[in-house]
């Protein structure tokens, strides 16, 4: 996927006036007693370390309402190296010092999630350029659309946006309607009912994993199972199943994903990503 693409992602108008009502409750005390709210000035970000850029866009949004000129930009997904200038605006000192660390939190955490992203997905495609890495919805709330760009910025892709987006059975789902056996019962009804959805199982072990494909399900998302358990499930499934798609999720991180990347699944799903430890951005003020 291009940068145009992820980039376009959607935010209100209200989320943009809520990220800068939230630093900005009534006016800024500091610049109105300094008397320097009309003052022209300019703001330059940039990157102290290497990174992948992510959440320039929103900077130039937050800029725009605030009355800031962009000068230039570097778009999300891109690899820089420490020094890169990010994204340079012009107007007045009040609405620039606004700006100043609603633009810098943006960037700088969501480029330290786009950052970690690529380092995992480089791993993962070394091993196996067929692999997807998958996201989860175990998000901090309020942030979904923001982590989501910044994990696609550095190559990932979403697991699951929501509930009403895909069939994804759990034990959890199981245990309310009478149990595995019950829930396999039901799957060939399932995929009559949802005849243009894929439907996938969670599964803790093999056996199950090839009960629920015989029923007719899709796919399995493996759940915190070894590399040597997850080695040998996907071996038995592909030679019966060829078609079938295979996750692994639970406890994969930077430390293990390129082990896991050497098996025969589908895809990896992580939640690792989201805990990346910001950037460390700089901002440079000055009078214009």
């Amino acid at each position: 996927m291009n940068n145009s693409e992820y980039n376009k992602m959607y935010l209100a108008n209200v989320d943009f006036d809520k990220l800068i009502h939230e630093d900005t409750p009534y006016f800024d005390l500091t610049s109105f007693h300094l008397g320097i709210n009309d003052q022209p000035a300019s703001a330059v970000y940039f990157t102290r370390e290497d990174c992948v850029v992510c959440g320039s866009e929103e900077a130039e949004e937050i800029f725009r309402r605030l009355g800031i000129e962009t000068e230039f930009m570097i778009s999300s997904g891109t690899k820089v190296s420490a020094g890169t200038e990010l994204i340079k605006g012009y107007g007045k000192a009040g609405n620039i010092h606004k700006a100043w660390k609603v633009c810098q939190n943006l960037i700088d955490h969501m480029s330290g999630i786009a950052t970690k992203t690529r380092r995992f997905v480089d791993a993962v495609h070394k091993e196996n350029p067929h692999i997807s890495v998958l996201t989860t919805r175990k998000i901090f709330p309020g942030t979904k659309a923001l982590a989501i760009k910044a994990t696609m910025a550095g190559g990932a892709v979403p697991h699951r946006l929501g509930l009403s987006e895909s069939i994804l059975i759990f034990k959890q789902h199981s245990n309310i309607i009478g149990g595995e056996d019950a829930m396999i019962d039901m799957l060939p009804k399932l995929k009559v009912e949802c005849c243009e959805k894929r439907i996938l199982v969670e599964a803790e072990d093999l056996n199950f994993a090839l009960s629920v494909l015989k029923a007719g399900a899709d796919g399995i998302q493996f759940d915190k199972l070894t590399v040597d358990q997850i080695g040998e499930a996907a071996d038995r499934i592909k030679e019966q199943f060829p078609n079938a798609m295979l996750l692994a999720a639970g406890g994969i991180n930077e430390k293990n994903v390129s082990m896991y990347a050497k098996t025969k699944i589908d895809g990896i799903v992580t939640t690792s990503l989201y805990s990346a430890p910001a950037t460390d951005i700089g901002v440079r003020i000055q009078k214009a």
